[in-house]
């Protein structure tokens, strides 16, 4: 299979969109000027195209970025110097092939920062996606409500020889 990452664009909306309203459980509701809003803020705005087809989407933001996610700007607060990993969506019929640990290979190793965060889901539980987190070394640091669900907040050090953040 190939794959490339690239840009979202705007002929990607309808596709980004229908995926992640098929999945808003565990993302968020996402409407086309939301979308909008949300590439024009990303520190990174991708689309994954597998053998030409899209398969799956990925927005990221730094620190300092005008992003007004709840999340955002709880590992904002505690974290200097960040990359916060907002929305990974793999379309369904793409899983299972090694799609999401070509992403996260990506992002961790593009963003620049020594951090990356994120929160999984608790309740309702997103045990597969705890299980991935946790094998690619993100250790939780908090929990709190998010969305009407309580969310585990993960961290990975990725650059571990810089001093510890508050």
């Amino acid at each position: 299979m190939t794959t490339r990452l690239r840009p979202i664009e705007p002929a990607d909306h309808d596709d980004v969109l229908g995926l992640n309203e098929r999945h808003v459980e565990l993302t968020a509701p996402l409407d086309a000027p939301r979308l909008v809003e949300l590439v024009g803020w990303a520190d990174r705005a991708l689309v994954l195209d597998a053998d030409g087809a899209f398969a799956g989407f990925v927005l990221t933001y730094a620190s300092g970025s005008a992003y007004d996610g709840e999340n955002f700007g709880w590992f904002s607060a505690r974290y200097d110097d960040l990359a916060y990993l907002d929305r990974v969506v793999v379309h369904e019929d793409f899983r299972r092939r090694g799609l999401a640990t070509l992403l996260y290979d990506d992002v961790e190793a593009r963003c620049g920062r020594p951090v990356m965060a994120l929160e999984v889901n608790l309740d309702p539980p997103n045990e597969p996606s705890l299980a991935f987190h946790r094998a690619r070394g993100y250790a939780e640091v908090g929990q709190r409500e998010s969305g009407g669900h309580l969310v585990s907040m993960l961290v990975k050090r990725l650059a571990p020889d810089l001093p510890r953040e508050p």
